[in-house]
């Protein structure tokens, strides 16, 4: 049967490490971490995670250069390994969370190919990362920051089902204020040097991301539209184009143009985020009409799942939920009153909407009422 090391780098992860170590236990046949300076006593916390678990690893020191070179440092010490077949490289503040029926020994005698994409779940997003390899193979990472795994060597690739990693981003990194606008320098930065076209594509990105969640709307926004330019990987592409029109609408863009740059995101990738914050717009500009045409085809598409930071809360309830609202307010009650009593059989829906749609139902309701008495 095919074993599986763990593989990480953590500094400072004392308040975490345990949780992360435990989710992984029953696929762990090795632990490496490789500390990269840590002062809290995370060293030892593994030392003692290892001394209780009775699983082998070790914890080796490493000074700190950049995500890409301590990452790749990590795998190329697990494959000093040799009785380790697989690498599974994971942060410090995720966990790995099984499916009710996910058996560990039948996971690592199914293992076949050189590379598995695994599902993650980041707040209300996600998306697939290859983070499961073969330890025979010379992978390694490319980037300062939000670094990938170089993959032209795997031979053969495949996707994990049964489990996902949920990342809760309390990483020690992530109790930085300036978390966001440090990276965002960061990349700055590496642009200034960087001249391999995919890479400063890449950077642009994550420069735009970073700027986002560090609070700078209009650099951000500007550093989308630049990424959008750059072509290469269509779901960046995308994701840049549907953050520029969240960021229009925010910044508050004359309503048209944040439509129109909801559907230029659309013509990229049909994905249905785009359309549900098309639509959205459409509603908020009194134009439930337009917005009604949108939403009746948006809900009889079978929309992927697959892509860069999937919204899975639009799919679970978000788009019926607006196409329910522009019905209403473009005077088709019944279809409203119908998709909101569809949305409220569903244990998709949060509390807080859950309370707002049985509301809207019983507007629908009074609607219907009012109609047939006149």
């Amino acid at each position: 049967m095919p074993t599986i090391g763990i593989c990480m780098i953590v500094k400072n992860e004392a308040h975490v490490i345990r949780r992360c170590l435990t989710s992984v236990e029953p696929l762990a046949d090795y632990v490496l971490i490789v500390d990269t300076g840590s002062t809290d006593g995370t060293q030892d916390i593994v030392d003692e995670y290892l001394a209780e678990s009775g699983k082998q690893g070790k914890v080796l020191q490493e000074p700190w250069r950049d995500f890409a070179y301590n990452r790749s440092y990590a795998m190329q010490k697990l494959r000093e390994v040799r009785t380790v077949d697989y690498g599974l490289m994971i942060d410090a503040d995720a966990v790995l969370v099984p499916d009710a029926t996910f058996d560990a020994e039948r996971f690592r005698d199914a293992l076949k190919y050189d590379l598995y994409d695994i599902p993650m779940i980041t707040g209300k997003v996600s998306y697939r990362l290859p983070l499961l390899f073969s330890n025979r193979a010379a992978f390694y990472y490319r980037g300062v920051l939000h670094e990938f795994l170089e993959t032209s060597l795997a031979q053969s690739r495949g996707a994990v089902s049964g489990f996902v990693i949920k990342q809760f981003q309390d990483s020690a990194r992530n109790r930085n204020p300036r978390k966001y606008l440090d990276d965002a320098d960061v990349l700055a930065d590496a642009l200034k040097t960087e001249t391999d076209p995919l890479m400063r594509a890449r950077y642009t990105f994550y420069r735009a991301q970073s700027l986002k969640d560090g609070g700078a709307q209009r650099d951000a926004l500007a550093a989308y539209l630049e990424r959008a330019q750059q072509g290469y990987w269509e779901q960046e592409v995308f994701v840049s184009l549907y953050r520029a029109a969240q960021l229009k609408e925010a910044l508050e863009f004359d309503g048209a143009d944040v439509v129109q740059s909801y559907l230029a995101a659309f013509e990229i990738c049909q994905r249905v985020e785009a359309l549900h914050g098309a639509i959205r717009m459409c509603r908020l500009l009194g134009k439930y009409h337009q917005g009604y045409i949108l939403a009746k085809h948006a809900v009889d598409t079978s929309w992927s799942r697959t892509g860069l930071f999937v919204e899975e809360w639009i799919h679970d309830y978000g788009l019926l939920d607006e196409y329910a609202l522009v019905a209403y307010w473009s005077g088709h009650y019944r279809e409203s009153h119908d998709v909101w009593r569809q949305l409220l059989a569903t244990d998709s829906l949060p509390a807080v909407a859950r309370n707002r749609i049985e509301r809207n139902a019983e507007f629908a309701v009074a609607k219907l009422a009012d109609a047939r008495a006149s």
